[in-house]
């Protein structure tokens, strides 16, 4: 049985599709006969990795668009910052 990213199983003798968007919840190995040509295929279920895409909710009109750009920029150089503010502070200390 061959089968492509469209979750198709077609028969190898008649190349008619067996299964069409079938789920399985486990592994399994299993004989049928194929409802088209009436041969015996083997048909044999393995684990696969699943990836979903879902669309981003991209709305326009948003009122603080960068914002967000804004935030990851203080955090990423945060420590930055704090090195800054201490060194200032130790000149500060040096000159009282």
């Amino acid at each position: 049985m061959d089968k492509d990213e469209s979750n198709v199983g077609n028969c190898p003798h008649c190349t008619k599709i067996i299964f069409r968007d079938a789920v399985f919840n486990s592994e399994a190995m299993f004989i049928t006969r194929c409802p088209h040509c009436q041969k015996p295929v083997k048909v044999c279920i393995r684990k696969k990795v699943e990836i979903i895409l879902l669309p981003v909710d991209d709305r326009k009109g948003s009122n603080n668009p960068g914002t967000k750009l804004t935030m990851i920029i203080f955090v990423l150089f945060f420590p930055t910052v704090i090195d800054l503010l201490s060194s200032s502070f130790d000149i500060l200390d040096g000159l009282l």
